[in-house]
């Protein structure tokens, strides 16, 4: 499908500006929308969309700054898969695929190290999993090294409240962490 809208771009202006961001972003943006919709197969479908998304719009996509950039691709590939999780759960109504996306991260690790990975990837999976969404996504954010005027602007909030919800994130964890290690 990307190959179809790559080919109806107009210029090799448009064609360079999607290969770069294509090439420099793909990944970034696969672990973003992975992170919300918590299957692998289904998150690149949501960056293809993103993508495509992109592409419609690229002539008049005019961001000089990379940081800017970052943020647009971040921002637009969230809330792409924000409404893919949505209409995804709506047909499906089925549980995210956790095993896959474990396994993909496992590729070249021990066995002792996997098994090990695994639990605390479970663990760690299943406390993000009931975290409200924002808090999850501000600590993702913070995590990813977004400043806190960064991760403000992208949530369209105050710089107080992104500071209160990555401190209620982090007692969150840290309270779960506890719990299930008694």
């Amino acid at each position: 499908m990307l190959v179809f809208y790559l080919a109806a771009l107009d210029s090799d202006d448009d064609k360079n500006k999607f290969e770069y961001i294509y090439r420099k972003y793909y990944r970034f943006m696969l672990h973003t929308a992975a992170g919300i919709i918590k299957n692998p197969t289904l998150a690149e479908d949501a960056v293809h969309e993103t993508f495509v998304q992109l592409l419609r719009g690229i002539d008049t996509l005019r961001i000089d700054n990379e940081r800017a950039l970052k943020s647009y691709l971040y921002m637009v590939t969230r809330e792409r898969s924000i409404d893919f999780l949505r209409k995804w759960e709506r047909r499906r109504g089925a549980q995210p695929d956790y095993e896959s996306l474990a396994a993909a991260l496992d590729n070249y690790a021990e066995p002792e190290e996997v098994a090990l990975t695994n639990l605390q990837l479970d663990k760690a999976i299943a406390l993000l999993d009931e975290m409200p969404l924002i808090y999850r996504q501000t600590l993702v954010l913070r995590v990813k090294g977004y400043s806190i005027r960064e991760i403000a602007k992208i949530t369209d909030s105050s710089e107080s409240n992104v500071k209160t919800r990555i401190h209620r994130a982090r007692a969150m964890l840290l309270k779960s962490f506890g719990e299930q290690a008694e």
